[in-house]
């Protein structure tokens, strides 16, 4: 409905600017052919020019209505949220959940409309039965003239003269002279010659549809005035007495009938056509030509679209569906809570983390918003939120200020007037807003949020980049923007005091009192490892984190640390505050070669960072990376080292990658390197069993000899795979040295290494026959202890296959409780072969999950072949419970769960059967509640409750 109205303004627009030149340029002017093709072909152009989109880069106004609030609450209410999935519910959503309604606002809307167009289109049908009764009524004394090659057909006084078509109706009640008649009936076979009844029936084809434009009709009363002058132009040619036709107009009034989709000989322009007959002044040439930029400015203005919009999104990286849905089916193997995923459009913030209300908290991380749900514990709410540090990277968005530059380019940056006053004030807030959840957990965060700094020193347009979480963010952009928040000094470019767009950040610790300190601008690196490949693009392209061939600067990375040295400027504010670090900088560069979104991923201080952006931002056009041959987008990602000099440092043994003139590079390139991993890395077999992929990152020390030495894993995968990673750089060939005032040193690197499950094991793993899922299908059963007990779960089985596929060992991986495995067990050992594509001994995972009443429990594996036994309780509606009444109290204790609970006596795991052998007399006291990890794993099976009994001897 957004977009609907939004064109309808545009359109409207359009039409009521070509009405504006017509009224100014052409309305007095005896340009007549030329003013008809323009109110003829100008509603077309109302119509195209808002659907047109021509990308420009640079800035121009706009009257489009997405920049207004009014457009993001219609585009957001009128949207449905798009679920990306639901995971640990029984349910997957796929659809909003908002309550149905018969017939919304834009409904209500519609239905007007159309009955508007049907009363206008009865009208229009009626009008032309009127016409045909009248062209019936006077048929017999029709005739057909061959001169002018149309019928005269009389009207009897029913109707004034007017011609339609190729049909001019006479009144012949008329007392007219011969010369007048003669006058009238050139000036209607004008109107039959130019088929100008064509032009009235079009617009009133658009005065029905666009009945709620009153440009339309304005532009249609000018196009009848037209047609009058172009008729009276070509009767006054051809009439020697010029001033009796001018009296005939004004002689003859309306009579009778009177229908708009004809040419009248009179109407209301009586007085428009007497005057514009006696105007002798040739066209004003000028004024004509003017029509032409005009309408090229019209278009420019609506069609011409700066590739965002002011104060909008820039643009959004949103990993796929099928990729998040990976992420949080993993993250249940580790959290046993709820998730919902939705899409929204045109966030205000960055990203935003709620508070915790109840059990729930919402996450709005890009363009994607994560309900969680079912926390039931602080051990559970600490993992949410490291769940969120994760999901981060999912989805990012940029926004765009128009022509507002970054603070990072102007020579004089904006700065509080009391550095001290403005942290002790947001400090302040952030100390009075803080849950006492988050304050009790001890919850470190960081807030960065991003403004426009007016010259005059005002904030506004604030937002969260970075959200600290639990209801601080919004009512910190509410005090920054209050009186009594600590004034700011605007920056300059050139010497003039202009707006900015500013980043502010802060992280918290705490004192040893539990008491909130700042640690202003220092974000701790955050090594995230999603499972697949980035999808994340640049103009609609792929970006890539890695490629055969990087991309490398102007004069390799001696002229890119040359330019460094060259162009960084230390900043004074953290000069005399002796602030010194590495701020890690991400850009991309594009496949042209230019440097584009550049950002910290991890800072030092507000100076030091957007001095490190500015320079990489100004940096010169590098060579772009090459993947397969092709130029591509990489996202690089770099260290800007900011030290003072100081005569008392020591020389560090090992130098750190970015403090070397030349970083260490393997013999023979990359090219050489990834040649070796190709050849010689080996998937765990462990890895593909699980189906464990993604980035194991390494750091290692490459000496002054090339020797590789202390490899150490900074971010794993588990499953072998980071056995495997340190294992290729251990043995790998020996590398180029770095180099630093030319000579060779001992540096630390980083390296990322892929395990890509798809192009490793494509073809290869083994699968199970048709006859092993036939065999499997007939013969596994539901045991009936284990469905008496309600006992449902996955039983991992573990396969060893020889290299037909045989079936030569199998064991329970994960087991549910002995009925279930023994089963599982029993039908594996006389199972059919599997598949087996390359010859060898194989280890596979055959999960074998068993529902109870076909009740679908959260996914607890994601593993193929899943085999799916259904069992029936029979007596689902039974409860086996037991009572003790008092004056006081009535106890009930209820057995039959969807899962069978823990039982524990004393401080002792029972079974149910010693139920039956207490003595309700005896029971001191009841508790229910959630089992811990430790609880389950002793009681060897999983469980929702578990149930404490305390008698009263043991009291």
């Amino acid at each position: 409905m957004a977009i609907l109205i939004d064109y309808i303004w545009q359109s409207t627009f359009c039409l009521f600017f070509f009405f504006g030149i017509y009224w100014v340029f052409l309305r007095n002017e005896k340009a007549f052919v030329f003013t008809r093709v323009y109110i003829l072909i100008t509603p077309i152009l109302a119509l195209l020019f808002p659907l047109m989109q021509i990308p420009v880069e640079f800035y121009k106004p706009d009257i489009s209505l997405e920049q207004s609030q009014l457009f993001r609450a219609l585009t957001i209410e009128s949207m449905p949220e798009e679920v990306a999935g639901t995971f640990g519910l029984p349910e997957f959503t796929v659809q909003s959940t908002k309550l149905p309604v018969l017939l919304e606002l834009k409904d209500y809307f519609l239905i007007g409309y159309l009955i508007i167009i049907s009363l206008l289109a009865i009208r229009l049908f009626w009008q032309m039965i009127q016409l045909r009764l009248l062209q019936e009524k006077g048929w017999y004394q029709t005739s057909f003239k061959l001169k002018g090659n149309y019928f005269l057909i009389p009207t009897f006084g029913l109707a004034p003269i007017f011609s339609y078509f190729n049909k001019l109706f006479w009144d012949e009640t008329q007392d007219l002279s011969l010369e007048e008649k003669d006058q009238i009936i050139k000036h209607e076979i004008e109107h039959i010659r130019q088929h100008h009844s064509w032009d009235v029936l079009y617009y009133q084809v658009l005065s029905i549809i666009f009945w709620f434009n009153p440009a339309i009709h304005l532009m249609r009363s000018a196009l009848v005035d037209v047609h009058e002058y172009l008729a009276d132009e070509n009767v006054l040619k051809q009439t020697e007495n010029k001033e009796s036709y001018p009296k005939l107009i004004a002689k003859i009034a309306f009579k009778g009938m009177d229908l708009p989709i004809g040419n009248y000989f009179i109407r209301s322009t009586t007085l428009k056509r007497i005057l514009m007959i006696k105007k002798t002044a040739k066209p004003n040439w000028f004024k004509l030509t003017m029509v032409i930029p005009l309408t090229v400015m019209l278009m420019a203005l609506i069609s011409m679209k700066t590739k965002v919009g002011v104060g909008f999104l820039l643009g959004t990286n949103t990993e796929k569906i099928e990729f998040i849905k990976e992420q949080l089916i993993a993250s249940q193997d580790s959290i046993e809570i709820a998730i919902k995923v939705k899409k929204i459009n045109n966030p205000k913030h960055y990203e935003l983390i709620g508070p915790l209300k109840g059990d729930q908290l919402t996450a709005q991380l890009g363009e994607l918003v994560y309900d969680f749900a079912e926390i039931s514990s602080d051990e559970e709410y600490l993992k949410v939120r490291s769940l969120i540090n994760t999901l981060r990277r999912n989805s990012t968005i940029s926004k765009n200020y128009g022509e507002i530059p970054y603070s990072y380019v102007a020579k004089k940056r904006p700065a509080p007037e009391d550095a001290s006053a403005w942290s002790k004030f947001v400090l302040d807030v952030i100390s009075k807003e803080m849950s006492e959840k988050d304050r009790e957990l001890n919850i470190r965060s960081s807030i960065q949020i991003e403004f426009i700094l007016s010259k005059d020193g005002k904030i506004t347009n604030p937002v969260i980049k970075q959200s600290f979480g639990g209801g601080v963010d919004e009512k910190l952009l509410e005090a920054i923007q209050s009186a009594n928040a600590p004034k700011w000094t605007a920056g300059e470019i050139d010497g003039k005091k202009v707006d900015l767009v500013h980043a502010a950040s802060f992280a918290i610790t705490y004192s040893a009192d539990n008491q909130i300190q700042e640690s202003l601008h220092n974000f701790p690196q955050v090594l995230e490892v999603p499972i697949g490949q980035s999808a994340r693009t640049y103009n609609g392209d792929e970006i890539f984190d890695v490629v055969e061939n990087a991309p490398v600067p102007p004069g390799g990375m001696e002229g890119w640390n040359e330019y460094l040295r060259t162009n960084l400027e230390y900043p004074e504010d953290a000069k005399r505050a002796g602030i010194e670090g590495t701020a890690y900088v991400v850009f991309v560069v594009t496949k042209e070669g230019k440097i584009e979104q550049p950002e910290i991923i991890r800072g030092v201080s507000p100076s030091i960072d957007q001095e490190a952006l500015r320079v990489v931002a100004n940096g010169a056009d590098w060579t772009p990376g090459k993947q397969r041959g092709r130029e591509v987008n990489v996202r690089m990602r770099l260290p800007i080292r900011f030290k003072q000099s100081s005569s008392n440092d020591n020389k560090p043994s090992t130098i750190p990658a970015d403090m070397v003139d030349q970083q260490a590079e393997p013999q023979g390139g990359m090219d050489a390197w990834n040649t070796y991993l190709k050849n010689n890395l080996k998937y765990p077999q462990e890895a593909k069993i699980r189906r464990v992929e993604g980035v194991v990152y390494l750091t290692f020390i490459v000496d002054k000899d090339g020797n590789i030495k202390e490899p150490e894993i900074l971010r794993g995968i588990g499953a072998y795979c980071d056995e495997e990673a340190l294992r290729l750089v251990e043995n790998s060939p020996k590398w180029n040295p770095g180099k630093k005032d030319g000579e060779a040193v001992e540096s630390r690197l980083r390296l990322p290494i892929r395990f890509d499950l798809e192009k490793s094991t494509s073809g290869i793993v083994p699968k199970p026959t048709a006859q092993f899922n036939e065999y499997l299908r007939k013969n596994i059963k539901y045991p009936t202890e284990a469905r008496r007990n309600n006992e449902s779960g996955s039983v991992i089985a573990r396969l060893t296959l020889d290299k037909d596929g045989n079936i030569i060992k199998s064991a329970i991986s994960k087991g549910i409780s002995k009925e279930l495995n023994e089963e599982v067990l029993r039908v594996l050992e006389k199972a059919p072969n599997w598949n087996v594509y390359v010859a060898g001994e194989y280890e596979v995972l055959l999960p074998i999950t068993f529902r109870i009443d076909n009740i679908k429990n959260p996914p607890t594996h994601n593993l193929p072949h899943e085999v799916v036994v259904v069992g029936y309780s029979g007596n689902a509606s039974k409860e086996k419970t037991f009572e003790y009444t008092t004056e006081l109290t009535k106890v009930k204790l209820i057995t039959q769960t969807r899962d069978k609970p823990i039982l524990v006596l004393n401080g002792e795991i029972t079974n149910f059967s010693s139920i039956n052998e207490i003595d309700i007399k005896d029971v001191d006291k009841f508790v229910v509640g959630k089992p811990s990890p430790e609880e389950i794993a002793k009681s060897g099976r999983s469980a929702e409750k578990i149930i404490y009994i305390y008698t009263k001897a043991n009291k």
